[in-house]
Formats: structure tokens, sequence, C-alpha cells
């Protein structure tokens, strides 16, 4: 889909000025400020939302077209994919967490710098403070604390607070995961390890791995998707509040499905993002980028659409999603790590869908106009999509109002809607000198042909409005 530029939405406030902790620094538990139990004020959040959010049950509109948010891509202090994405509600800032690069020693480090490979094995991070035109304002190290995959930004009195993974078990290959929740203050040039008292730790599934939190503040939740002893991912909810206390009742639970890059909470849903980057054997443009969509009340997966943004990236790895205010009310950001050395490009949504959460908005198909003209303007070939079903609609004539030969192959679906297997469907043609009956068979295969059988030799036009399944 065709992107278009916006200019940038300055930060509300201006940036906090903390100053930079000694590194390695040791704090006693108790100086960790503590959070009380919820006031009547913050009470009354269930009853009247923050300024500009939304309803539980809007959810956003993943057919209407992004903007771009910085108009390039931004190199972050590392030279690594930027594993998730998350923004002050009160400054706007945005925090981009990474895994670190080899070759360099931190404050409190010595010897030989640790490689890529060993930082990876040890979950070393970095999260990046950046302004509005993407722009590292200010960085922070966390050692040992995973890999990354969940952010979130709490403001407390002036102070931006960090939820992420922590608590790494070291692996001897491959990258180490977190196994707790943290919560710890961004503090500009900081060296923080895994454990220290700086890093409050909340244990919401014990003996869980792979373990990263989202917070939706809007609505005063907080989620975790974890990996249990026998490798099933699931989701978990709780009300933040309570959840701050140590309080680790669950209000929604359900299992979690597709291969997730990153994922995010708002409201009644939990928005995911899976693929791959190009690879010409493997993975070929326009590549594997999906979304998909859950209701947190149900468990369903209510949408799963193909990501067509930006599909001109060289390199394109789906990588970060959450949602931010903006004065034009909350965003959906997205993103992709791009370049060799690699970059991060954000993108926003902001229109949403109201109303009954099975609307889908339909999408059209190319296909060859000259040869199959539509039968009226609100007849050409389009599909909307709900989690692992495909449906279509078309009515469409023969160019010339020629007779229909059985086989004909009307389009071809792109590589995201194409089912495992031959499928078959029912159709109907128009009534005017059909002999038997008005309906017709059509099926699609697993390479994306949509052709039509049917021996009568009849003319007008014929249609469809029927699904399939993609798996």
């Amino acid at each position: 889909m065709p992107l278009t530029r916006r200019t940038v939405l300055t930060a509300l406030a201006a940036t906090p000025v903390l100053a930079p902790a000694a590194a390695e620094a040791a704090v006693p538990q108790a100086a960790v400020p503590q959070v009380a139990p919820a006031t009547a004020a913050a009470a009354a959040v269930a009853e009247s939302l923050p300024p500009g959010s939304l309803p539980e049950g809007h959810r956003f509109d993943l057919a209407a077209e992004p903007v771009d948010l910085f108009g390039k891509e931004v190199l972050l202090h590392h030279t690594r994919v930027h594993q998730q994405i998350a923004y002050d509600p009160v400054t706007g800032l945005g925090y981009a967490v990474q895994l670190m690069s080899g070759g360099r020693l931190l404050p409190g480090e010595t010897g030989t710098p640790p490689s890529t490979t060993e930082r990876n094995c040890l979950g070393d991070l970095c999260v990046n403070q950046l302004a509005a035109d993407g722009t590292v304002l200010a960085v922070m190290h966390l050692k040992g604390f995973g890999h990354g995959g969940g952010l979130g930004v709490e403001h407390v009195d002036g102070t931006p607070w960090l939820w992420l993974e922590t608590d790494a078990d070291p692996v001897t290959s491959g990258f180490a995961y977190g196994k707790h929740i943290g919560r710890v203050a961004f503090t500009p040039d900081a060296v923080v390890k895994a454990g220290n008292a700086l890093v409050e730790v909340f244990d919401p599934v014990p003996g869980a791995t792979h373990i990263t939190p989202a917070l939706d503040v809007d609505h005063g939740r907080i989620a975790v998707r974890h990996v249990s002893s026998t490798g099933t991912a699931e989701y978990r909810v709780y009300e933040l509040e309570a959840f701050k206390r140590h309080e680790f009742t669950v209000t929604h639970a359900f299992p979690a499905k597709y291969r997730t890059q990153a994922w995010c909470l708002y409201g009644n849903l939990v928005h995911q993002n899976e693929g791959n980057a190009y690879d010409a054997a493997t993975n070929p443009k326009p590549g594997n980028s999906w979304w998909n969509v859950y209701d947190i009340t149900t468990g369903e997966v209510i949408e799963r659409t193909f990501n067509t943004t930006a599909l001109h990236l060289e390199h394109r790895e789906t990588e970060g999603i959450t949602v931010r205010r903006t004065p034009d009310g909350p965003q959906l950001v997205f993103g992709f790590a791009t370049q060799t050395t690699r970059h991060m490009a954000l993108y926003g949504i902001t229109g949403t869908i109201s109303g009954p959460t099975d609307h889908v908005p339909w999408t059209g198909l190319e296909w060859d106009a000259a040869a199959y003209p539509a039968a009226g303007s609100s007849h050409s070939p389009e599909y909307r999509q709900s989690g692992n079903r495909v449906h279509l609609h078309l009515r469409v004539n023969r160019a010339g109002n020629t007779a229909w030969v059985s086989g004909d192959t009307i389009l071809t679906l792109p590589p995201h809607l194409r089912p495992r297997r031959t499928q078959g469907m029912v159709g109907q043609t128009t009534g005017a000198g059909v002999t038997g009956p008005f309906t017709i068979r059509w099926e699609v295969t697993s390479d994306g042909a949509l052709r039509v059988y049917d021996e009568r030799g009849i003319k007008g036009w014929i249609g469809l409005d029927a699904g399939f399944f993609l798996s």
C-alpha cells in the first residue's frame, strides 16, 4: 500500500532530566518507590477513560493507510534490530529495546569485550530513549534481562518506569530469555544487572520461560505472554494496580497462536505481529508479515490480516508493535528492522473501527478487468479475512458476452490468501437463458488460482459470495 509522510508529533512535555546512576549501583530494595493501593481517584479510571483513549471494544483499522512516523530509517545505539517499542504516556517520548552488539565494554566491565553471540547468550539489552524525529536521546543498559520481546513504559511522578522481562538464565548458544517480569526506572547511561535491588521483580507465572509483558495504562491493565514448562504459549491479563501489589489474579487467559515477533495490549484486544525478513528462496516478496488480533474476553483470533506496509524495503523484518497516545487519539505503532546495519522504520495507524467485533473491512483484489469486467461498481472482486477464513465477493462477465468456458481462471490470489489445499465453493449465475440450476462450481487452489467450472456454455454474469479456510 502506498505511504505518505506526515509531520511527526512532538513530545508533549520536556524530557525528564535524570541523573546517571553509578555503574552496577546497589540500592536497598526499600529505596525502590512503591506504589500505594489504588485510590478512589485511580479507581475512577474504569468509569472515565483518559482523554484521547478508546473504549475497550474499539479496534484499529488495519486496512487504513499507515503513516511513516520518521520519514526515514533510524539507527539506534547498537546495530541490532529493535525487539519492541513503547511510549511514555505523559511525555510522548519513545523507547526501543534491542540486544547489544559485540565488541563493546560497558562501564564496570573489564577484559575482552564480549562478542555479539556472547551478548545474546547472556541476555544483555540496551533501551534507547527517542525523540519524536527518531533521534536517540539517551540509553540504558540492562545485563542478564533477556531477549527484549516485551516493553512497557509507566510514568510516575516525573519518572519513566520500564516494564520488561528479567532474570534470564545464560545459555551456551542461541538466546537467553527472561523468566520474571521486571520494573526499573529508566536512567540515562545507567548499567543495571538483573538481580540488582533497583529492579522490582514480579513472578506471576512461576516456572514460566520466554515471559514478556505489555502495559495498557489507558485501561489499567497489564498482560504477560509466557511459555509453560510443557511448551505451551499463553496470554494472561491482570489489573495493573493489583499486579503492582504482587496480587496475580488473572482476569483473562487464552492460548497464543502463530509465531510471535512482538505484541501489545489495548482495551479488549491483543495485537500480535509476525514475519521474517525477505529471502529469495524461503520468503520472497511480499514476505510473510501478518497482524493477528485477539479478543481477550473470548481468547479468539478475530482478525488475521496480511501486512502490506513498506513492501519496498530491501530488508524488511517485522519487529515491534505498541499503542501510543496522540492528539488525534490512540495510534497503533509498528515497524520493521531494515538495512544490513540494522535500522528501525516505524509506521502508525490512527483510524479505528467501532461496532461489532466481527466487522472486518473489504479489500479489493487484482484481476483482469478487460477480460472479466465487473457486473457493476459494487461487484469488483474483493475479500475480507477473519482469522483463518477468507471470504470472497465478485460478480463478473466474460468480455464480449461470450460463453463461459469450464476451467476459466478469473484471478490469482496473492500469496497470503492461498489455501494449503484445493477447496470448492458454490456460486451463482444470472437467470437469463440458463437451463438447470442457477448455481456453478468454483475452486481455489494452493497456487492461488480461482477457477469456475460449468459445462453449459452459459452467458451473462457469474458470481461468488463464499469463503474458504487457509489451512
